[in-house]
């Protein structure tokens, strides 16, 4: 099984999305609302789209660490 495989499997794009959308919570419990709706977007594209979900998570965390 490559690489691949496993981060287009249905499985791992839901944990995906999932973990987004917590994140998502965490960031909205904080009062962070901007980030909290970057990451809800970026977990609707987690999960059509794993690697997306990977690359956008990423460049929010890039975003919060440079504020």
């Amino acid at each position: 099984m490559s690489l691949t495989d496993i981060l287009s499997s249905k499985n791992t794009r839901t944990l995906s999305a999932l973990s987004m959308l917590a994140e998502a919570g965490l960031a909205l419990y904080r009062g962070n609302k901007q980030v909290a709706a970057m990451l809800a977007g970026a977990a609707v594209l987690a999960y059509r789209f794993s690697w997306v979900g990977v690359v956008l998570e990423l460049a929010i965390r890039l975003y919060q660490k440079s504020r």
